[in-house]
């Protein structure tokens, strides 16, 4: 709902918080206080949702002036946490009130009650320590960056790399990992020594100026394999509910991200049954028909539902010019198609709601992708693949990087190093024609490290097709999905709620043998059987659709020459890291068909974008701020 920013022995200059405006256009504020010898600034830009009067404003003291917080998010729980605080007369009714006080009563591993999306920093003058809290599922970004006694944190990167005490340089560690994966895990960021909080993470600086971080929420994953499929789907229906109300929480309308698919579907029929006023709900699709338009699906959902429904059209200049200056937003290159949409869309419910719910978070723990299914496959079938010359057949096969994906990860016995293969996208054998001789060491890094201890979190017992969305959830999730769904919606001052990931519900969903996840072909099987009650057969059995672009279409024609005119400019990314020739030759393979190179050719733009629109641009010294 809102950004924050702040520092410890580092000025926080009005300009810093101008940066975020987008965050919170309501109100603003930046006040200079101290923490035992060390000068302290918090900086709020305010989305008013909840006590919209001068009651919710941030920075927010206590009354006896010795703890202060600046907060982002929803805490959907917290008139039940105000009702056990004993002994305070409270100004207003807002949740950032209850937790300030909840926190001053209870200490800081409180924050493993709360329910809800949050990212906040908390100041206590009595320990004279500094806490940086991230929500269980990071939906809330929250960055930092330490220097020996100073800090520096944010919602947003621009905070820190704007700020004086940071000297820009790119992480080429962090680099080689986001080629691999097209995305960097927490705590990783391409900007050197800036990090990101980690999901269900709290970090303490204290007097001496240490820094200690904490996981607050150590959940293992244990699987109940005694349930039976009716009582999965009574208490799936129930905590799906559940979830709805939760997250309608709000002194604004809460509208609805309504795509084509089952689950936006889902959360329609029960914000409608739990509403007293029709819901608003917002679709964006390509001209024309095809499988990349969803507005007949969506227009037949917002029927039933008996939404105000909006629809919007993006055509392809208009996706080309958001996602060229999408990336002052994104802060981080991520290569998704859907962001353009998104901040099409958004800007669209801008002007009806604050607040809206949206599908996001249902696939990744009920099982919802194709790539799960191929998981699935190769567990089943890893004997006789090993055995297969795949490699080999694949010259004789049509270009696709699905398959290409997929043999590759077939090559690996080991359940761990296959989940890492399926999400590689630049293979080692291709990073050593891509990479300059400089950084070709890289190469060898082990990926392994960032996800093992997921990997051991998860329940054993389980087949990997369990393990594999358990770690999803945790890292592929918040680090790359909720990421830039909650940065491109705040783009356009939009709160975007996600009731599939409701700890309560989370807690069950992971507790379900795989069988009522993916059944047979049949994904997300315990929320269609659930659904079945709330909505008819022609919207539960709906082929799912991604939002698809003819991105590869488009890298066979005038993209190319795009990538092409930006990687041969003089200050151009790929100069400082990459082998020019060997871009210019995937390029060259991709339009000629004889490889599918348009998920790498669409990271590799986005390298490009990132770095120009918003790693070059100092916008403390320009002063502007793009719009859409």
């Amino acid at each position: 709902m809102c950004g924050i920013a702040g520092s410890v022995n580092s000025e926080l200059l009005s300009g810093h918080i101008d940066l975020i405006h987008h965050r919170g256009p309501d109100a603003r504020a930046r006040v200079k206080t101290n923490l035992g010898p060390h000068r302290v600034d918090l900086g709020h830009t305010r989305l008013s949702i909840l006590e919209l009067s001068e009651a919710g404003s941030q920075p927010m003291f206590t009354d006896c002036g010795n703890y202060a917080i600046v907060f982002n998010g929803e805490i959907y729980n917290h008139l039940t946490l105000r009702a056990q605080i004993q002994g305070v007369s409270f100004r207003g009714h807002s949740d950032t009130e209850t937790i300030l006080y909840y926190l001053r009563e209870y200490g800081i591993d409180a924050v493993m009650k709360f329910t809800g999306i949050f990212a906040f920093a908390f100041l206590d003058k009595k320990k004279e320590k500094l806490y940086l809290a991230r929500d269980h599922f990071g939906v809330k970004p929250l960055y930092y960056f330490s220097k020996g006694n100073k800090l520096i944190f944010g919602s947003e990167l621009k905070i820190i790399k704007n700020n004086r005490d940071y000297t820009k340089e790119v992480d080429t560690s962090a680099l080689n990992t986001f080629l691999t994966l097209n995305y960097n895990p927490a705590p990783q960021t391409l900007f050197k020594n800036i990090k990101k909080l980690e999901a269900a993470t709290y970090l303490e600086y204290s007097n001496n100026g240490d820094l200690h971080s904490v996981e607050y929420w150590d959940k293992k994953q244990k699987i109940n394999y005694n349930i039976s499929i009716n009582d999965a789907i009574s208490e799936y229906k129930r905590l799906m509910e559940q979830a709805v109300k939760r997250q309608l929480l709000s002194d604004v309308p809460v509208g609805l991200l309504l795509s084509g698919g089952l689950d936006s579907a889902v959360l329609g029929y029960l914000m409608n049954k739990n509403s007293s006023s029709p819901i608003q709900s917002f679709t964006v699709g390509f001209e024309g028909k095809g499988r990349f338009n969803e507005l007949d699906d969506a227009r037949e959902t917002a029927n039933w539902i008996n939404a105000d429904h909006h629809e919007i059209y993006l055509n392809r200049e208009e996706y080309m010019e958001y996602y060229y200056n999408s990336f002052y937003y994104t802060e981080e290159p991520i290569a998704a198609p859907p962001i353009p949409a998104l901040l099409h869309v958004s800007k669209l419910a801008s002007q009806s709601v604050k607040v809206v719910l949206s599908g996001q978070g249902a696939d990744e723990p009920m099982a919802g992708y194709k790539r799960y299914k191929g998981e699935k496959l190769l567990a089943n079938y890893q004997k006789l693949l090993s055995l297969m010359p795949l490699s080999f057949l694949s010259k004789f096969l049509p270009a696709n990087h699905i398959m290409d994906r997929g043999i590759y990860s077939s090559q690996f016995k080991e359940e761990l190093e296959r989940f890492i293969g399926i999400y590689t996208l630049f293979t080692p054998a291709l990073k050593e024609n891509l990479y300059q001789k400089s950084i070709h060491p890289l190469i060898a890094e082990d990926e392994r490290k960032t996800f093992e201890k997921l990997y051991n979190q998860a329940d054993q017992s389980g087949d990997s097709l369990s393990k594999l969305l358990y770690m999803d959830t945790r890292s592929l999730l918040p680090d790359q999905l909720l990421l830039f769904n909650d940065k491109v919606t705040m783009a356009n001052s939009i709160e975007n709620r996600v009731p599939y990931l409701d700890i309560d519900l989370i807690n069950f969903i992971e507790t379900l043998p795989i069988k009522m996840k993916l059944n047979g072909q049949l994904t997300k099987f315990v929320l269609r059987k659930a659904a079945e009650q709330w909505l008819p057969a022609s919207i539960i059995n709906r082929k799912k659709r991604a939002f698809e672009t003819p991105v590869g279409e488009w890298f066979k024609k005038e993209l190319s020459d795009t990538l092409l005119q930006l990687v041969d400019s003089s200050d151009s990314f790929s100069r400082s890291y990459f082998n020019i020739d060997f871009v210019k030759n995937m390029v060259k393979m991709h339009k000629t068909k004889k490889k599918d190179y348009k998920k790498h050719l669409f990271m590799l733009l986005s390298l490009e974008l990132w770095y120009k629109n918003f790693y070059l641009n100092d916008e403390m010294e320009t002063s502007k701020h793009k719009s859409f």
